[in-house]
């Protein structure tokens, strides 16, 4: 359903917090054994080992470090505790690569014992991951990682996203592009998992509106010149471009976007990433105008989100990003599991899990059975100049997105 609505600096010291994040947890207390513990207090004490798989360095450290910054806030909000048990913190670096993934799986979870597992960020690893928290029966809350089998064919009873799927991001702004900005449109994205599921969501989308993709162009992950592929996608005279870029990358190709003269020329559309301030913060005035399907801004009027915003500035001087949501929604979910399942048993934990309700900034969220993937509102947003901020004004609603409980592809 539709309803029509008129509303990084990125940090340097993510490395830095990470290794004291690997080296320090935010209690220091003995830990559970995880799915075979035999901890049925809930929220009588004790303590809860969480371990995080997320990529600390290249293009998508700064994702990682939103959802650690999120999931700290959470903690420090709620007495460094979930589930009435003190948290100790172990955060690996999976480099984005899915065996070194598995190899920092095995150390947390056969070395550590954690108890509960959050991340990944990116898709390949979490396809990797899914067969090993399957076998070894441990819940991986997913911050992160979009990609659609894990809804699908490859959906497990222990992995439950509480971000967004490559499917929600790829389709929520198919038909308003192609009734309000044109019906020719190049496509772009980085040639990985998330990058092709994107844009093939997007594509059905949009060409079930009535637009023709006239090209689909796949740079490299890390890309440092996208020149070539501007004026390819240009050469084509496309009636707008529409490109899936995160992290470090997305910065690149925003900036060079401008540099390129196609700003003001080719309208520069995207998912939630081009509306977020993950990008829109570092590139500043070359994002001015990305029409983005987002989920989440900062400037959501709603109670829950004009709390956490006031608290994430005290703390960390920034306005949040959809990821740092990612993290505090992270922690909300697993404080409510272990709260209402009275355990840390894994088999306990998923029937909270399976259709679990969050309060969340971006507005309420509902974990769906049938797909382990969060229902939530999107908004097709402008960015707009506001006091020398890129803001995102909100011209439509998509309510309640959910995904196809299987593959329409």
């Amino acid at each position: 359903m539709r309803k029509t609505k008129g509303i990084w600096k990125r940090a340097a010291g993510v490395m830095a917090m990470a290794a004291l994040l690997m080296t320090t947890g935010c209690a220091q207390s003995s830990t559970s054994s995880g799915s075979g513990s035999d901890d049925k207090g809930g929220g009588s004490g004790g303590s809860v080992k969480i371990g995080f798989i997320l990529s600390q360095t290249g293009t998508f450290a700064p994702l990682s470090e939103g959802i650690v910054n999120g999931f700290q806030l959470y903690l420090e909000q709620h007495n460094g505790m979930l589930g009435g048990k003190k948290v100790e913190m172990k955060v690996e670096d999976d480099e984005a690569n899915p065996q070194v993934a598995l190899r920092k799986y095995r150390q947390l979870v056969h070395g550590e014992k954690v108890d509960i597992l959050v991340g990944p960020i990116s898709s390949a690893v979490a396809y990797a991951l899914r067969d090993e928290v399957e076998k070894d029966k441990k819940v991986l809350i997913d911050a992160n990682a979009a990609g659609d089998d894990l809804s699908w064919s490859k959906k497990s009873d222990y992995v439950y996203r509480v971000s967004f799927s490559n499917w929600q991001n790829g389709s929520s702004t198919a038909k308003y592009l192609a009734e309000q900005v044109g019906k020719k449109a190049v496509i772009l994205a980085p040639d990985y998992p998330a990058g092709k599921e994107v844009l093939r969501a997007f594509k059905a989308a949009f060409e079930a509106a009535g637009g023709k993709v006239l090209k689909e162009i796949y740079p490299k992950l890390n890309t440092n010149d996208f020149a070539p592929y501007l004026q390819e996608a240009s050469a084509e005279k496309p009636d707008f471009i529409y490109a899936f870029f995160t992290g470090s990358d997305g910065i690149r190709f925003i900036t060079q976007y401008k540099e390129f003269g196609l700003k003001g020329k080719i309208p520069l559309t995207g998912p939630l990433e081009f509306g977020d301030e993950l990008l829109t913060q570092p590139t500043g005035e070359a994002a001015e105008g990305i029409i983005a399907g987002i989920n989440y801004s900062p400037y959501l009027d709603n109670e829950q989100n004009k709390q956490f915003v006031e608290a994430y500035k005290e703390k960390y001087g920034k306005l949040p990003n959809i990821f740092a949501v990612q993290g505090y929604d992270s922690a909300a979910a697993i404080d409510q599991a272990i709260n209402k399942a009275g355990s840390l048993n894994s088999q306990d934990l998923i029937k909270i899990l399976k259709g679990i309700s969050l309060d969340s900034p971006r507005g309420k969220i509902t974990i769906d059975p049938a797909t382990h993937n969060p229902i939530q509102n999107f908004y097709i947003s402008k960015n707009v100049l506001k006091d020398g901020a890129i803001v995102p004004q909100i011209l439509e609603t998509v309510e309640n997105v959910k995904m196809p409980e299987a593959s329409p592809f």
